[in-house]
């Protein structure tokens, strides 16, 4: 008696398309996944988090501030800005060091700089959304005051507010990045599931 394997051997693209699918949303939600739990952490520890946000944005200011030094030579010769860049550049640089050597310093100027920000931005959102009344111009007028009364509330509580609003203000944006790809591959997930592009038709054309 002769027996055949009919394991389904004429299809090798059954197998694949769910590997696919898998791949496509899978990495997005892990990595949505580890974002939304580094937020969580770095909202827990929003000292700590300020802290590294200070010294990485002073060593990206004074290695932004080299390469504007190195430009500034280039420029030299094909008789480009050289001073502006030059002047630009050691700015940049003496400022970075600055905030690399001192953090809580330079995390207290960043307090100042975002509450200034909030303030202004604010200000300017109210006055407009009041003298131009255009459509649902009332949720920027509602925009405005809370970054007004926020602006307010930063600057009355400094130097203690550079404690906690840029890691918070870091970790909010960390979190809710992470929310915002696990929404999407969970998307991309039931497209797929509901006969989308990646179909064993489509993998096998």
């Amino acid at each position: 008696m002769a027996f055949t394997d009919e394991r389904s051997t004429d299809n090798p693209t059954a197998d694949v398309a769910p590997r696919v699918n898998s791949a496509a949303w899978g990495g997005p939600f892990i990595l949505g996944l580890l974002m939304t739990i580094l937020g969580i952490v770095a909202l827990g520890a929003a000292f700590f988090t300020s802290l590294v946000s200070a010294i990485l944005f002073g060593a990206l200011l004074a290695g932004a501030g080299i390469m504007e030094v190195i430009s500034a030579f280039r420029e030299r010769k094909s008789g480009g800005p050289f001073w502006l860049y030059l002047l630009s550049g050691i700015l940049s640089v003496v400022v970075g060091l600055f905030i690399l050597v001192y953090p809580a310093a330079g995390l207290g100027a960043m307090t100042l700089l975002l509450a200034g920000y909030f303030f202004a931005s604010g200000l300017f959102h109210t006055i407009t959304s009041v003298m131009d009344r255009y459509a649902r111009w009332g949720w920027d007028f509602f925009y405005g005051a809370v970054s007004i009364v926020l602006g307010i509330i930063i600057m009355r509580q400094w130097p203690i507010s550079a404690v906690w609003l840029v890691g918070t203000l870091v970790g909010i944006g960390i979190f809710f990045r992470g929310i915002a790809l696990m929404a999407g591959a969970l998307t991309v997930r039931r497209v797929l599931r509901s006969g989308g592009p990646t179909t064993p038709a489509s993998v096998a054309s």
